[in-house]
């Protein structure tokens, strides 16, 4: 098991709620030209017409914002992804107000099967030994991926095209946190029929892009010690290995949605994305 697991965890769910926006940000733009391929990629609007996108500590303050009301760790979770997902909708209905600024453009990458961007990112995570592998360049080549400037983030590096006949894949690499060595990098496999998160009902999915069983094993057999997530938040798995000659630690977060299936009643895991970072640390190095 990983080692310091509460600090991995909190770190995981703020990555998940904050890559989520991003992502549904994305949507909005040029994934809305998914439209050409017969994917319904744009989110939903939400009922709030409102514009502006609430930062996402904003869903906290108002769950306690009467000192006599009792907030459970689980209530106050729930309500920022609610605050993610209403703010997802509300710059979805922005974007298609007439006169609206055109969505620039993403750099396009080539058609790739599952299997084949699935074996790229497992040798990309198996790979990685210090801060530089996670650099644009080392990850570029690495996953044989053309990156290009992305649109909304100047300090990073984006990519996304054709996944088989499964959906479309959607990679950046872009600022870590602060203090942090190295860049974060990010992969989505996004499933055929996306109508917005699948991990919420009414967007729920009978298509399954990754499996994620399989993944797991995969990337247990690299050195990973994995934990599954709080089950008051969105399903994820955290990963964890340690480089004690480098004096870093990598950090992986798949998180995970549900397709609908007859045979299993909570229905089978798929791999909506994976999140990879390091940090430095003082690594137990008996």
């Amino acid at each position: 098991m990983a080692k310091d697991r509460s600090p991995l965890i909190r770190k995981a769910a703020g990555r998940q709620r904050s890559g989520f926006q991003r992502f549904a940000s994305s949507l909005n733009g040029s994934w809305c030209l998914l439209a050409l391929f017969g994917l319904t990629a744009c989110v939903q609007p939400a009922a709030d017409p409102a514009p502006t996108t609430p930062k996402e500590n904003s869903a906290m303050t108002a769950a306690n914002s009467d000192p006599a009301i009792s907030t459970t760790p689980e209530q106050a979770a729930d309500a920022a992804a609610a605050a993610v997902d209403r703010a997802a909708g509300q710059s979805s209905a922005a974007a298609r107000l007439p006169g609206g600024r055109s969505p620039l453009p993403l750099p396009q990458g080539p058609k790739l099967e599952v299997t084949d961007l699935r074996a790229r990112v497992l040798k990309l995570v198996g790979g990685l030994r210090t801060a530089q592998d996670t650099e644009t360049v080392a990850v570029a080549q690495i996953l044989n991926l053309p990156f290009g400037p992305d649109p909304e983030d100047p300090n990073g590096q984006v990519v996304e095209g054709r996944l088989g006949n499964a959906g479309r894949y959607y990679a950046t690499v872009t600022s870590a946190g602060h203090h942090m060595p190295g860049k974060e990098i990010e992969v989505r496999f996004i499933p055929e029929g996306w109508k917005g998160d699948p991990r919420i009902a009414e967007n729920a999915l009978s298509t399954c892009s990754l499996d994620f069983s399989a993944f797991n094993e995969d990337i247990a057999k690299l050195g990973y010690s994995g934990t599954e997530g709080p089950s008051y938040l969105k399903e994820f798995w955290s990963y964890r290995k340690d480089w004690p000659a480098s004096n870093i630690s990598f950090y992986l977060v798949v998180n995970i949605y549900r397709a609908t299936t007859d045979d299993q009643p909570k229905g089978r895991p798929c791999v909506l994305s994976i999140e990879i970072s390091a940090d430095s640390t003082k690594v137990d190095r008996g």
